[in-house]
């Protein structure tokens, strides 16, 4: 079944204010909702190195199915390329992907068999009971900052 497209607006705008003393806090900016094509950016950037980020929430079928989140390089704009992903060395949250980054967790639909095909075993009906705490833009956004901000295992860009 899908989601009437101003159900999936309103829940995104609705979480979008609710990332609002995030954003003050570590200067995320977020893009205006594109309600013709469904998707809204944020721009964030390492505390560590600087390196800015700017990540594709594409939001069809939302909260149905979990965001399409795919990063877009700064400099090209190039969408989805490894290289416009962070090298995190901790875990494999951020991975690469023959040549395309991908989050590997069940919050980013790019995980499931019709997009990558990483996770062929996982259900995208079942992707809330699956993502753990990551079932949220906010909770998503915090994990990425996190993972961008520590200086233990943050490594840049991937190359």
């Amino acid at each position: 079944m899908s989601v009437i497209s101003y159900i999936s607006q309103q829940t995104v705008a609705e979480e979008i204010i609710a990332c609002q003393e995030n954003c003050n806090d570590y200067n995320w900016l977020i893009s205006s909702i594109d309600e013709v094509n469904q998707l809204f950016t944020v721009k964030m950037a390492s505390p560590i190195d600087n390196a800015p980020y700017i990540i594709e929430f594409k939001f069809d079928n939302y909260p149905e199915s979990p965001y399409l989140i795919d990063f877009i390089h700064p400099i090209s704009l190039t969408k989805g390329i490894y290289t416009a992903y962070p090298w995190y060395k901790g875990d494999s949250f951020f991975n690469r992907h023959t040549n395309d980054g991908v989050i590997c967790h069940p919050c980013s639909r790019k995980s499931y068999a019709g997009y990558t095909g990483i996770h062929t075993d996982w259900q995208i009906t079942n992707w809330k009971a699956i993502a753990g705490g990551l079932i949220n833009l906010n909770a998503i956004l915090d994990t990425i900052y996190s993972r961008i901000s520590n200086k233990t295992h943050y490594a840049g860009r991937m190359v």
